[in-house]
């Protein structure tokens, strides 16, 4: 079940830990709801300064941003987390509800580092909530109730798709959605490239590119299940396209994709060992 966002109940306190790529992303689509307020905790100077001048949320240091807030989200590198919670476990209100946005750490990990019953909720995102159409998924902890869990994927709705997922398949999406778009742009990096060497100017390599990759996504979108007949369906026998997913075949490009994203969620469990 994929969930939609529903209306605030009430008025809904973040703060936000990191205002960096993702944490930043994510308070933008959230200052965009009512009855929603957001205090931006960031380390760096500039960037600090850079939201204080949006005149939208606040800034403000640890104790002060978590001492109301209602949901926490901990924006971080995933060697701070545990790090960051023990600083802030001593001003965090009893009902808040702390979610994660790090790829490894474990909501038990996470847990040890909190008063006992505090609400944990573990997601992990992908860079399109920049621009409105992020994927998240989401693992809750046993403190949670279906309250805590609503608030959370209501927030999060407002850059992203949610999907509900048990947290020991958490490091396969993030193989497949957290990561990737870097697998998509690693791809457009590609096709630049042989555009140019087939004589097509930069900036003409990147237009074709940037909206071919696009247009299929939107194709994808609307028909899920069918990449494979999509593809298909431009691949004349022995025509232009064949040829060219002939060397992809040749090469095992699908056997190194889905070798590339093993490895994905192999390091993911190693950072999990590393943290406990």
């Amino acid at each position: 079940m994929l969930w939609e966002g529903s209306p605030m109940p009430k008025a809904t306190h973040v703060a936000m830990i990191g205002g960096g790529a993702m944490g930043g992303a994510i308070a933008e689509g959230l200052v965009s709801l009512d009855a929603v307020d957001v205090t931006i905790v960031e380390a760096d100077p500039e960037r600090a300064q850079w939201w204080r001048e949006r005149g939208d949320v606040r800034v403000a240091d640890l104790a002060d941003a978590v001492s109301d807030a209602d949901v926490v989200f901990l924006a971080v590198k995933p060697h701070q987390i545990l790090g960051t919670l023990h600083s802030v476990k001593d001003h965090l209100p009893h009902h808040v509800v702390v979610v994660s946005i790090a790829a490894g750490i474990t909501v038990a990990a996470m847990e040890k580092e909190l008063p006992a019953g505090m609400a944990v909720v573990r997601t992990m995102p992908n860079t399109p909530v920049r621009v409105g159409k992020g994927v998240v998924g989401l693992s809750a902890g046993s403190a949670c109730s279906p309250e805590d869990v609503d608030l959370v994927r209501t927030l999060l709705s407002s850059v992203s798709l949610v999907v509900p997922i048990e947290e020991e398949l958490l490091d396969s999406l993030t193989a497949t959605s957290g990561s990737g778009p870097a697998y998509l742009f690693y791809l457009a990096e590609a096709m630049k490239l042989g555009a140019v060497e087939l004589g097509l100017s930069e900036e003409t390599a990147n237009a074709l590119v940037a909206h071919t990759l696009a247009g299929a996504a939107e194709l994808l979108l609307a028909e899920p299940d069918r990449a494979e007949e999509l593809r298909a369906s431009v691949t004349s026998k022995g025509g232009t396209t064949a040829a060219a997913t002939a060397v992809f075949d040749e090469s095992d490009v699908r056997g190194i994709v889905v070798k590339a994203m093993q490895a994905n969620r192999d390091r993911a469990r190693e950072m999990a060992g590393e943290a406990n």
